[in-house]
Formats: C-alpha cells, structure tokens, sequence
C-alpha cells in the first residue's frame, strides 16, 4: 500500500508546530512542537551544522513517521524541491527499504486535508514527537557529520562574573564568582 505525505508548518519556521501526515486506507500524523524545533535548531548549531538543520529534521520525522505505516512505500510532497536527493540520501542511511516517490501533491489531497486539520487544531495528532526522540535520529541521518564535542553539554563556560555595587560610593564593580 502507497502513502501519501504532505506536511503543515515548514521545520525552518521555528515559532510555529510541524505536523507531517500520511494518508491511504488509514490516516497518520505526528506533530512536533515549536519548543523542541527551536532546541533541534540550537543543538544543530552548537553542533557547527545548521545549514543541515532542516532537512535532517525532515528526514528524522519522516522515518518516524513511516516506521508508523505498514508500509515502506510513500510518496511525499515536495516541500523542499531541489533537496529532495539530500533528503532521500537521509532517509536510506536508517532504513533501505523504504521507496520513496517526491511528487507535488497539492492541496486537495486527503494527505494535505489531515495535516492542516492537525496544525490547526481541529484534530489530534497519533503522535507528538518530542527533541529526545528526534535528535538521536537527527545524529545518524546526519552520517556522523555533526561534531560532538562542540555539542552543549560537552562544553564548559567562562567563569561567571557578578555584579557588586557598593553601598558607601554606589560604585560599580565587577567580582569574580569563586574567589
């Protein structure tokens, strides 16, 4: 069985929910919400890739999206036409068998009726996707491209520094933290 998939609300657009939905027989969505793209978005370029951000994100939904359906054949929207051999690379470094067929489905596909009835609102997603699920997804479909040891919880900050205002001379100085 081939499914359709058409998504609602761009990954770049980071102030707003994604919703990807997939249509044959039986219908799926997933959401992802605007916090966890903008910690992705933040994780990818303390990574020192964020050029690679949205469609890494992309793929990384799709495959959880599609690990869903009983099928491993999809046709998907064109959303990101020129990156679809990016995308589809993306997709194949987790799973081969999946056959994909990039087509502009346009708006009314049952594909596209699901997916913006769920960014709307009118209707519930199967499954909200949250950053713990996406990222380590994100990490391998990227093919080991993104750098870990820039990522933030490897990384150690400055000293911090607090403000002190004397209460004689209301003068302002700075004091170490720690000293």
């Amino acid at each position: 069985m081939v499914y359709e998939i058409d998504q609602s609300g761009k990954i770049e657009q980071t102030e707003r929910d994604t919703v990807l939905a997939a249509v044959n027989s039986k219908e799926y969505s997933v959401i992802v919400i605007a916090k966890d793209k903008r910690r992705l978005q933040e994780s990818f370029r303390l990574a020192g890739k964020p050029e690679i951000f949205i469609y890494a994100v992309f793929a990384a939904i799709l495959t959880k999206l599609i690990k869903l359906l009983a099928s491993k054949n999809v046709i998907i929207d064109k959303e990101y036409s020129g990156q679809t051999k990016i995308i589809e690379k993306m997709i194949k470094n987790l799973d081969e068998k999946i056959t994909i067929t990039w087509k502009t489905i346009g708006k009314k596909s049952l594909a596209h009726e699901l997916a913006y009835k769920t960014f709307k609102g009118k209707q519930r997603a199967n499954k909200r996707l949250t950053y713990e699920e996406i990222w380590p997804k994100a990490i391998k479909i990227a093919g080991g491209c993104l750098n870990s040891t820039t990522l933030r919880e490897n990384r150690h900050s400055a000293p911090a520094y607090k403000k002190i205002i004397s209460q004689k001379t209301k003068k302002s100085r700075y004091q170490k933290i720690g000293s």
